[in-house]
Formats: structure tokens, sequence, C-alpha cells
């Protein structure tokens, strides 16, 4: 049936032009007629796919110059620092914020302490812990220290006050302990 389909019409009276039955003669008619149309459409694509992969990478190059920047500029030395810097900082305001909650502030207590020692007397060192006052202190005028012996004694909200003196040619070396009344030691 493939050969009888549609017959050229022909004005030749001799002989009748047939369609060729065998199969290389029907491949290469194929061929010409419909297969170069196929070929067209496969270049085609091919070509859309070429140029397709062109304008692709120039965007990806663009995303990527543009991505390497980004890091080159995050990466720099004062961004990386800074933002150590910073996590370092917030770390410590966490920890400041985790011992504010319930701790007592003696800093009222220790200045009071230290405000109450006349001019004339030299502090050496200072020693607060759990409302325990350890004071180690030199003078030279005996007056100002029995002024401050009597002041430490006579005050209510110090107990178990104890003072240790020696003399040491005309300096006195003192030694004051006491604990602060009322000290809540939480």
């Amino acid at each position: 049936m493939i050969g009888k389909e549609n017959l050229p019409k022909s004005i030749n009276f001799l002989q009748p032009v047939l369609r060729p039955y065998d199969i290389w003669s029907n491949a290469y008619q194929w061929m010409f007629e419909i297969g170069k149309y196929m070929l067209i459409a496969v270049e085609l694509i091919a070509l859309g796919v070429f140029v397709s992969r062109f304008v692709l990478d120039a965007k990806n190059t663009d995303l990527t110059k543009d991505i390497n920047t980004q890091v080159a500029l995050l990466s720099g030395g004062n961004w990386k620092q800074d933002s150590i810097t910073y996590e370092n900082l917030q770390g410590l305001l966490v920890d400041v914020q985790k011992i504010d909650k319930g701790q007592q502030i003696n800093s009222v207590i220790i200045n009071e302490v230290r405000n109450g020692i006349p001019t004339g007397v030299d502090l050496e060192t200072f020693s607060f812990n759990n409302g325990r006052v350890s004071i180690n202190m030199q003078t030279t005028d005996f007056k100002a220290f029995r002024d401050y012996e009597s002041a430490i004694k006579n005050n209510p909200s110090y107990n178990k006050v104890s003072f240790n003196t020696t003399k040491n040619g005309s300096i006195y070396e003192i030694r004051v302990n006491f604990i602060i009344d009322g000290f809540d030691d939480n």
C-alpha cells in the first residue's frame, strides 16, 4: 500500500511514474521530505541551548563575583574583629545579667567603711567577704587612730570588733577585724 498512494500526474504516455517500493528508496525520500525539517528543528533546539548556556554562564559569573565581593568585605579584618568583639560583649552581658539577679550590692557598705577611715591613717589592705571586714592600716597620728577605734567600736552596725596594734618606731601598724551586722550572706 505504500507504493499505491498518490501517483504523480504525468502527461507522459509512455510509462507512468511510480513510487519505488524498496526500503532504501523510501528512506531516501523520507529523509529529504520529512527528515530535513526534523533536522532543522533539532539544530534550532541545539542552538537555543547553546545560546541559553552563554546567558546562564554570564549570570552565574556575575552572581559569583557578587558573592565573592561580599565575602571579601565581610571577612575583612575590621568586620571579623568587630563580630568577635560583639559576640564577646553579648556573652559578658549575659553573664552580668545572671550575676545581677539576686546579687547583693556591696559597694554602699564598702564605701561607708572606707570613708570612715580618717585622713591621718593610711590604708594598706582591705578585705570584705560575706560581711566580714579585715583592714590593715598604718599611721603616725595616734590620736586619729584612737578616734577611729572609738568610732568603730561605738557603731551599732559592727559586731565582734577587734583591734591589733603594733608599734615600729613612730609608725603604728593596725589590724582591724569586724562583722557587719545584718549582712545577708546569700
